[in-house]
C-alpha cells in the first residue's frame, strides 16, 4: 500500500482519513503528523467526553510525537456535539494546539467533520460532505483497492452446522506442519479448501502452535514472540499479506463452530492493532472473549488497548500501515 496522491486542500485530507485509519471516524479526535511534503503517522482517539482537556492533548500528543520526524500536524475533530454557544470541544482543542506546538509539530490546520457537514473549525462555513467523496484522494483511493466501509468480519456468513476440530498433540512435526501450511495459505491467491482450513483452524487450537502461527504472519519479525506481539519489527511488514491474513482468519472461522473462533478473532484484533485500528482491534478482541470465556491472549491485548497503548509498529511513520500520501 504505497501509492502516492496529492493532497490538495481540506476536503481532499478529510477524504484520506477513513483509507489511513481503515474506518470513518465517528465522535473522534484525528491527529495527522506531517513531514516535508507529506503525512506522517495517523492518530485517533474517542472523542474526550468527560476527560479534563490538558490530560487529553498531553496524552494524544505523547502518541503523536512517537513520528519523530513531524514538523507539522492537522487536527481534525469529528462530532455531532452542538453546544449551547462556541464550538464542540473548544477547550480540548485549543489545549491539543498548545500541546502540539510544544512538541514542535505545529498545528497547520483544525478541521471540524459532522454527520452533515465539515468545515475549517472556529467558522461558521458549512461545505457539503459530497465535496468530500468526490475529492481525488478518495477517488483515487478507491481506484487501488481502498474500501474502509468493508469489513472482513460478517457475522452472518458464518454457520451453526460445523464439526468442532481436535487441536493437534503439539509436537515438532505438528508444529512444523501447521506453519508450512499457514505460509503456504498466506503466499498464496485463493483460500483454503474446507479440509485445509479446518486443519488450520484445529492448529489454532494449540496455545503453542497458535504463537508461532501469529509470528510467522509478519514476516519481519526478529524471532522474539514478546516483540512480535507489541509490534516490534525489523522492517515494515507486508501489509498486503496482513491483510489477506485477516481474510483467511474469517475463512477459518468459517469451517468450525461458535467456542472455536477466539484464536481467529483474536489473531483479526491483533492485527488491526498493529494498523493502529484500535477501536476495530478491540472490537474482534471482544468478539474473541465472547466465544471463549477468559481467553487469555484476546484479554491481554485488550488491556494494552485500554490502557492506550499503540503498538510500535504504528508509531513510526516509516512501518505503520498507511498509503504515503504527497
Amino acid at each position: 500500500m504505497t501509492e502516492k496522491l496529492t493532497i490538495t486542500g481540506s476536503a481532499d485530507l478529510i477524504a484520506a482519513v477513513p483509507h489511513l485509519l481503515g474506518v470513518q471516524p465517528k465522535e473522534s479526535f484525528v491527529v495527522l503528523t506531517a513531514r516535508s511534503g507529506t503525512l506522517g503517522a495517523s492518530l485517533r482517539m474517542d472523542a474526550p467526553a468527560e476527560a479534563a482537556p490538558g490530560d487529553y492533548a498531553q496524552m494524544m500528543t505523547t502518541y503523536a510525537a512517537h513520528d519523530d520526524k513531524a514538523t507539522g500536524s492537522f487536527v481534525i475533530v469529528y462530532t455531532d456535539e452542538d453546544p449551547e454557544y462556541g464550538y464542540p470541544y473548544a477547550a480540548h482543542v485549543a489545549a491539543l494546539t498548545t500541546e502540539l506546538a510544544t512538541a514542535r509539530m505545529p498545528v497547520r490546520m483544525v478541521l471540524l467533520v459532522t454527520g452533515t457537514y465539515w468545515a475549517t473549525y472556529g467558522t461558521a462555513e458549512k461545505n457539503p460532505l459530497d465535496a468530500v467523496r468526490d475529492r481525488n484522494a478518495n477517488v483515487t483511493l478507491t481506484y487501488y483497492g481502498s474500501a474502509p466501509h468493508l469489513e472482513v468480519y460478517n457475522p452472518e456468513l458464518l454457520g451453526t452446522w460445523a464439526l468442532p476440530v481436535e487441536a493437534p498433540e503439539g509436537t515438532e512435526e505438528d508444529l512444523e506442519t501447521a506453519c508450512r501450511t499457514w505460509a503456504a495459505t498466506l503466499d498464496g491467491t485463493d483460500m483454503p479448501d474446507t479440509d485445509t482450513a479446518r486443519q488450520l483452524a484445529a492448529a489454532f487450537q494449540h496455545r503453542h502452535i497458535r504463537d508461532y502461527l501469529f509470528r510467522d504472519t509478519i514476516t519481519t519479525h526478529n524471532g522474539s514472540f514478546g516483540d512480535v506481539l507489541t509490534g516490534k519489527f525489523t522492517a515494515r511488514p507486508d501489509w498486503d499479506r496482513v491483510d489477506r491474513a485477516e481474510a483467511i482468519a474469517f475463512e477459518l472461522m468459517k469451517a468450525v463452530p461458535a467456542g472455536q473462533r477466539a484464536p481467529m478473532l483474536t489473531l483479526m484484533g491483533w492485527l488491526e492493532w498493529l494498523k493502529g485500528r484500535g477501536s476495530q482491534a478491540d472490537r474482534y478482541l471482544k468478539l474473541a472473549a465472547e466465544d471463549v470465556s477468559d481467553f487469555r491472549l484476546a484479554e491481554l491485548l485488550r488491556e494494552l488497548i485500554n490502557r492506550g497503548h499503540v503498538a510500535d509498529v504504528a508509531r513510526d511513520a516509516d512501518t505503520s500501515y498507511k498509503r504515503r500520501l504527497i
